[in-house]
C-alpha cells in the first residue's frame, strides 16, 4: 500500500508520461526482419555463373604445394585461432543470456554451539533452500537471448571470413613468391646469354673485328640485368616470410620447400559468381553486419522492457534443530513486483542508445552490401581483361624470340650491328617479365574475384 501512496502523490505531469512510457515500450518481444537490399538483378559486367561449390576455390590452381599452404594456415593462422576464441566467447555469452529464464536456487547451512554463564551447552545446526525466479512478462530475457544468438552467429560468420581472407592472403603471397621465382630464373638465362656475348664482343674486340662501343654496350647490358635481380630476390624473400607468418612458421622451414622454381600457378577453372544476391548470401563479411543489426534490434527490446514492471517469485526454508529445543522450519514465499518510477532520465537515455546503436549498425550493414557489390564489379572488370593481355604478351614473347635470332644471326652473317642484337636482347627479357607479370596480374585477380564473390570452383576454363 505504501508504494500506492507514492504513487498517488506523484505530479500529475509525472504520471501521464510514465504511462505513455509504458504504452511506448509494449508487451511483445521485438521483431527483427531482414529488410531487402538496393542491388541490381545482375552486375553490370558480365559475370561467371554461380555453382555449387565442390572444391574449395583455391583448388582451381591445382597446384599441391598451394593447397597445403592454405590447409597449413586454416590450421594454424593466429587470426583464425582467436576467431575461434571469439567463438566459444560468444558461446558463453549465450549461455549466461539464456539463464536468465529459470528459476536461481540456492542453498545455504551452518551449524553453532555456543555456552552460557550458568556453563549451559547449546548447539543447533541449520539448512536453507532459496529459490527466485524473475518472470519474463514482457519478453525482456527473450530479447536478450536472441541478441546472445544473433552475436554468437555473428562470431562464427566473422570466423568464416577471417578463414576467406587468410586464404586469399595465403594465395597472393604464393603467386608473387612464384612471380619473383621466375623473374629471377628469366634474368639469370638472360645474364648467360649476355656474358656469353661480352665475351665473344671483347675477343672480337682484340681481333679488331669489333670496336670499343659494342663492348661497351655489351657490359652495360650485364650491367641491367644485374642491377635488376636484387629486386627480385628481396620480392622472394618478402612473400616467403609473409607465408611463414601467415602459416604460423619460419620461412628457413619453408625455404627448401619452395626453393625449388615453379611457374606462376593459373587457376584451370573459371570463379564461381552468379548475381548478386548470390554474392551476399555467400560472404560472411556482409552476414557479420546484418547479425550485429539483429542483435541491436533485440537490444532496443530489452531497453524497453526496463520501463515495464518487473514481477519476480521468491521462496526460502530453512529447517533448523536445536539442541532441546526441537525442529523449527521457517519458510516464505510470495511475489514482488517493482516498476520504475524515476531514474533522472537514464532510462530514455538507455533506449535511445539502443536505437542510435541499432541505426548504426543498420548504415553498416548496407555499407558492406555496397562494398560487396563494388568489389565484385571492379574485380569482374579486371578478370575479364586477363585472358586478352596474356594472349597479347605471349605472341610479343614469340615475336621477340624471333627477333633475337634474326639479328644474332644477321650480325653473324656482317648483315647487321651488335646494336641490333642487344637491343633484341633486351626487349626479349623485356617481353618475357611482361608476360611473367601479366599471368601473375591474372592470378591475383581470379584471388580477389574469388574472395568478392565468396565462391568455389566454378566451371572449367
Amino acid at each position: 500500500m505504501k508504494s500506492l501512496k507514492a504513487t498517488e502523490q506523484l505530479p500529475r505531469r509525472s504520471f501521464l508520461l510514465g504511462t505513455a512510457l509504458l504504452a511506448v515500450a509494449g508487451c511483445a518481444p521485438a521483431a527483427f526482419r531482414s529488410h531487402e537490399t538496393e542491388t541490381g538483378a545482375t552486375f553490370d559486367t558480365a559475370a561467371p555463373p554461380r555453382t555449387a561449390a565442390t572444391a574449395p576455390w583455391f583448388q582451381a590452381f591445382r597446384d599441391a604445394q598451394l593447397n597445403e599452404l592454405v590447409t597449413a594456415a586454416r590450421a594454424r593462422n593466429l587470426s583464425v585461432q582467436n576467431a575461434v576464441e571469439a567463438i566459444r566467447a560468444a558461446e558463453a555469452a549465450s549461455g549466461q543470456a539464456g539463464s536468465g529464464a529459470f528459476p536461481s536456487v540456492g542453498a545455504s547451512g551452518g551449524a553453532t554451539r555456543s555456552e552460557n554463564a550458568a556453563g549451559a551447552i547449546s548447539e543447533s545446526s541449520s539448512a536453507g533452500l532459496n529459490v527466485s525466479w524473475v518472470l519474463d512478462l514482457f519478453g525482456a530475457n527473450a530479447n536478450a537471448r536472441k541478441a546472445a544468438a544473433a552475436r554468437l552467429d555473428a562470431s562464427r560468420l566473422t570466423a568464416d571470413a577471417t578463414r576467406l581472407v587468410i586464404e586469399g592472403a595465403v594465395a597472393s603471397a604464393y603467386v608473387d613468391l612464384r612471380y619473383y621465382q621466375e623473374s629471377i630464373a628469366l634474368t639469370r638465362r638472360s645474364l648467360t646469354s649476355r656474358r656469353k656475348s661480352l665475351e665473344i664482343t671483347r675477343t672480337r674486340f682484340d681481333l679488331g673485328d669489333a670496336a670499343q662501343m659494342d663492348v661497351l654496350q655489351a657490359e652495360q647490358l650485364v650491367a641491367e640485368g644485374e642491377a635488376q635481380l636484387p629486386a627480385y630476390e628481396i620480392g622472394f624473400d618478402q612473400s616467403l616470410a609473409k607465408l611463414a607468418t601467415l602459416v604460423a612458421g619460419r620461412s628457413a622451414a619453408l625455404r627448401p620447400q619452395l626453393s625449388k622454381g615453379r611457374p606462376v600457378p593459373n587457376p584451370r577453372f573459371r570463379p564461381s559468381v552468379g548475381v548478386p544476391a548470390d554474392v551476399l548470401r555467400a560472404r560472411p563479411d556482409v552476414g557479420v553486419q546484418e547479425k550485429l543489426y539483429e542483435a541491436a534490434v533485440y537490444d532496443i527490446g530489452v531497453a524497453r522492457t526496463q520501463f515495464l514492471p518487473v514481477v519476480s517469485l521468491a521462496g526460502s526454508i530453512t529447517p533448523t534443530n536445536i539442541s532441546g529445543g526441537g525442529n523449527v522450519s521457517p519458510w516464505s514465499f510470495g511475489p514482488t513486483v517493482s516498476l520504475p518510477i524515476f531514474r533522472g532520465g537514464a532510462l530514455i537515455a538507455n533506449l535511445r542508445g539502443a536505437e542510435a546503436r541499432a541505426a548504426q549498425a543498420h548504415i553498416a550493414w548496407k555499407a558492406a552490401v555496397l562494398k560487396a557489390v563494388e568489389e565484385v564489379e571492379t574485380t569482374l572488370a579486371a578478370a575479364n581483361r586477363d585472358a586478352r593481355s596474356v594472349g597479347t604478351r605471349q605472341r610479343l614473347v614469340e615475336t621477340s624470340r624471333k627477333t633475337v635470332e634474326l639479328a644474332q644471326t644477321n650480325f653473324s652473317i656482317g648483315e647487321g650491328t651488335f646494336m641490333n642484337v642487344l637491343d633484341a636482347e633486351r626487349s626479349y627479357l623485356n617481353a618475357q617479365q611482361g608476360l611473367a607479370s601479366a599471368v601473375r596480374v591474372r592470378a591475383l585477380n581470379f584471388i580477389s574475384l574469388s574472395l568478392a564473390a565468396a565462391g568455389g570452383t566454378g566451371a572449367a576454363q
